[in-house]
């Protein structure tokens, strides 16, 4: 058996206990097993895996969950939040700015890399702030409807810190966003 190294075992964030035991639809199976005691013991295979998380899985539920954010809308598109800066800045706003009414100007182009970098810093723990960089890539045709992005940024994890690069492609006809691994 060969020794794992701390890079290959990081500490999951705790969301992803929730969804290890929705995947295994086991919370309402009925254990209850006791040592000689009769004291209760934890069954192993619900504690084993939320021990710790591999490199490439945390990545995979990274890319998940900035997928998921950068294809909601945020609520300041759909009402006037004025003055209302707590709620601006709060997870009621969660997500980014809606694309779909804007017009495909270089202009309006350029502003959607600063609205990813805002929604990541704002609604992603799990990415260190001060190494979110968010650049345009401009290999991809214009006649294709759609802009690339790289995000480049270290995941705030224990032990350590692990740097990621994705890649988020726009489609600026309807909004969405492909988020995958570069």
């Amino acid at each position: 058996m060969g020794s794992t190294t701390t890079k290959d075992r990081l500490r999951p964030p705790l969301m992803y206990a929730f969804r290890e035991a929705h995947a295994a639809r086991d919370a309402r199976k009925k254990l209850d097993l006791r040592d000689e005691a009769g004291e209760r013991i934890i069954a192993g295979r619900r504690a084993a895996p939320r021990l710790a998380i591999t490199e490439p899985r945390l990545k995979q539920e990274v890319i998940r969950d900035l997928e998921l954010l950068l294809n909601t809308v945020d609520l300041a598109s759909s009402l006037p939040l004025g003055t209302a800066e707590q709620v601006r800045r709060s997870i009621l706003n969660y997500g980014r700015p809606d694309l779909v009414h804007r017009s495909i100007d270089e202009f309006s182009v350029g502003g959607i890399g600063t609205e990813i970098a805002e929604a990541l810093a704002r609604f992603e723990p799990r990415l260190a702030r001060e190494a979110l960089a968010v650049v345009r890539d401009d290999s991809v045709d214009a006649a294709a409807l759609r802009v690339r992005f790289l995000i480049r940024a270290e995941l705030d994890c224990e032990p350590l810190a692990i740097p990621v690069e994705f890649v988020a492609d726009v489609e600026l006809d309807t909004g969405k966003v492909v988020v995958a691994r570069r």
